[in-house]
C-alpha cells in the first residue's frame, strides 16, 4: 500500500490527515487540519500558510480517495459543514466539506455511544449535513469491511489519552491489503493507556501511525506519571513493530527532539524505525506551533495582521499616535 501523509505537527499544521492507497480501494484518514492557540498570541502568518496548503491539499487528494474515514470529532481530524469560512483556526467551511465528502463512503466514529458531550454536540450538527452529499455514512466502531482484496478492521473506542479522559474515545483503524498491516491509531497520546499498548502489541501491525503524549501539556493537563508511562509504552513498542510514525501532540513542543532522539536509539537497538510524519515525506520538519514566539521575533508581522489578531482576540486597536 501506498501512504500518502497530508498534515501533521512536523508540517506545520495540527492534523494527522492521510490517504492510504490500496489494492482495492483508496482511503482518506481524518480529513481534518487547524491551528491552536499557543503563549497568548494567535498563529504566525507561517501557519496560516501552512493551514491553507494543508486544507486544499486535503480537498485534492480527497478527489482520490474512495472512502473516508473520521477517528473522532475534534476539528483537526475532521472538517465540519460551517456557513461562512473560519478564517481563525481551521479555513474550513461548506464549501472545502462538500469538497472532501461529496459521493464517497464515510466510516466514522459512533455519535452516540462512548463519546463524550463536545463531541457529540459536533457530531449531531455534522453528520446531518454530512448524509445530504456522501455516498453512505456508518458508524464503524468495532467492526470489519472488505473493499475488494483489502480488509478494514476497526477497533472498539479507546481513550483519547489516559483511561477516563474527559476528552472522550477514538477508534483506531487497522488496513490489510497483500499481506501488510498498517494500524492509525490517531489521538491516544504515548499510548498513555496500559489496555490500548497491549491491544497494539496483538495486532501486529508492519507500520504503526500514532499521537505521542502532549508534552506542551506537561504540569497543567498531563502528569508526569502519565507522561512517563507514555514514553515507556513508545519505548516498548519499538521492539514489536518494524515501522512507527510518531507525531501530532508530542511535537506541539521543541523539547520533543530530545525525547524523539532517545526514542530512535532504542529503535536503532532492535532494528527497527521510528520516524516523525516529515522525516517519513523526506521534507523538511516545521514544527511552527512550538517556535510560534521566536516565529513573531524573527519575522515580524505585518501591522495589519496584528492589528487584525487584536480584532480576532478582543481587544482594542493599536494606537496610531
Amino acid at each position: 500500500m501506498n501512504i500518502k501523509i497530508i498534515g501533521g505537527e512536523t508540517l506545520g499544521t495540527r492534523s494527522l490527515a492521510t490517504l492510504v492507497e490500496c489494492s482495492s480501494t483508496k482511503v482518506l484518514i481524518d480529513p481534518g487540519v487547524a491551528l491552536g492557540p499557543r503563549f497568548n498570541l494567535l498563529p504566525h502568518p507561517f501557519e496560516y500558510e501552512a493551514l491553507y496548503r494543508t486544507r486544499k491539499e486535503i480537498e485534492t487528494q480527497a478527489e482520490q480517495a474512495d472512502l473516508i474515514f473520521i477517528s473522532h470529532y475534534h476539528f483537526d481530524h475532521f472538517t465540519p459543514f460551517w456557513a461562512e469560512i473560519d478564517n481563525v483556526w481551521t479555513f474550513a467551511d461548506w464549501k472545502s466539506a462538500k469538497k472532501i465528502y461529496s459521493g464517497r463512503e464515510v466510516l466514522l466514529k459512533d455519535p452516540y455511544e462512548n463519546i463524550n458531550n463536545s463531541q457529540k454536540g459536533r457530531a449531531s450538527q455534522f453528520i446531518p449535513n454530512l448524509k445530504k452529499i456522501a455516498k453512505s455514512v456508518r458508524s464503524a466502531d468495532s467492526k470489519e469491511y472488505m473493499f475488494g482484496s483489502t480488509k478494514l478492521v476497526v477497533s472498539e473506542p479507546v481513550p483519547h489519552g489516559e483511561e477516563g479522559t474527559p476528552l472522550g474515545y477514538v477508534i483506531m483503524l487497522e488496513i490489510e491489503d497483500k499481506g501488510e498491516k498498517f494500524l492509525f491509531a490517531s489521538d491516544i497520546e504515548g499510548p498513555i493507556s496500559e489496555k490500548v499498548f497491549e491491544k497494539i502489541v496483538n495486532l501486529k501491525p508492519d507500520i504503526l501511525f500514532l499521537s505521542g503524549p502532549p508534552l506542551y501539556l506537561l504540569g497543567s493537563k498531563l502528569s508526569d506519571y502519565n507522561f512517563s508511562r507514555a514514553l515507556n509504552n513508545l519505548s516498548k513498542l519499538t521492539s514489536h513493530i518494524d515501522i512507527i510514525i510518531l507525531d501530532h501532540h508530542l511535537f506541539r513542543s521543541s523539547e520533543a527532539l530530545k525525547y524523539v532522539s532517545e526514542l530512535k536509539e532504542r529503535a536503532d537497538s532492535y532494528g527497527s524505525f521510528i520516524m516523525t510524519i516529515s522525516e517519513f515525506n523526506g521534507s523538511t520538519m516545521k514544527m511552527l506551533e512550538a517556535k510560534r514566539k521566536e516565529l513573531y521575533e524573527d519575522y515580524p508581522p505585518s501591522k495589519a495582521f496584528m492589528e487584525w489578531t487584536r480584532k480576532k482576540i478582543g481587544l482594542p486597536p493599536i494606537s496610531l499616535e
